[in-house]
């Protein structure tokens, strides 16, 4: 019998962020993408997501903002986690230079037509040697797909945060962090000072700098999968 595992992609990612993972995981896994609604904050989602999961208790995986809204849902419904896998994220609130181009984005678009993540934006968020065009068409698309009104939600209502580091401290579920060692987008310190103060905290760290993870390495994060959900992974690590 298969694990099933639910998925929350990050920003302005659908389902096409899991498609390599999928593809080499599906042999042991059965994968639930779930779109983050609209037009909700982080406490918000949270809820609905308590009441969308039908599970008594889930293995969950989150990507970048999926992460941090994994995280929160998992300090909040601690008893509905069997199993949790972020991927990309540092649970903490955004840099001040973060939240400022957020802003920035969403002044523009309110004046401007949006033409969508550009080449340049998007590269920068895969890693520097390994750049490839298949990975920033993907990125492209999938901004594409879900289009200006996602955009204006998601900067809207997910850009406020709060910090997660005492409550995920005190949690007793395990957890696994999985992130790029220079990954601009991961602030390391605050990943370090929590897996310090919770043995339950497990830090995966892979080299380089992308935050894509789920594109560039699916090999690499379908066996640490296998290492925190408990199967046997089918494939090898790249």
């Amino acid at each position: 019998m298969k694990t099933k595992v639910y998925l929350l992609p990050g920003t302005m990612c659908n389902k096409r962020l899991w498609h390599k993972l999928i593809a080499c995981a599906e042999a042991n896994f059965e994968f639930i993408h779930i779109p983050i609604p609209a037009n909700k904050d982080i406490k918000q989602i949270a809820q609905w997501l308590n009441s969308y999961l039908i599970e008594d208790k889930v293995c969950l995986l989150g990507f970048s903002l999926g992460g941090y809204i994994a995280s929160y849902f998992a300090v909040k419904y601690p008893h509905r986690i069997k199993q949790l896998l972020v991927v990309g994220n540092s649970p903490c609130r955004l840099s001040n230079q973060e939240v400022t181009q957020r802003q920035q984005l969403l002044n523009f678009v309110s004046t401007n037509k949006y033409k969508g993540v550009s080449h340049q934006r998007a590269s920068q968020l895969l890693d520097s040697n390994n750049d490839e065009l298949e990975h920033i068409n993907t990125i492209q698309q999938m901004d594409a797909e879900l289009g200006v009104d996602e955009l204006v939600s998601q900067m809207t209502y997910t850009t406020e945060r709060d910090d997660l580091l005492e409550p995920l401290s005190q949690l007793k579920n395990k957890i696994t962090f999985y992130y790029s060692e220079q990954d601009p987008l991961i602030n390391l310190a605050w990943l370090q000072q929590l897996a310090d103060s919770n043995t339950h905290c497990r830090l995966v760290v892979s080299n380089g700098n992308g935050h894509m993870l789920p594109l560039e390495k699916p090999e690499a994060l379908a066996q640490i999968m296998s290492q925190t959900f408990g199967r046997v992974s089918l494939c090898s690590v790249r």
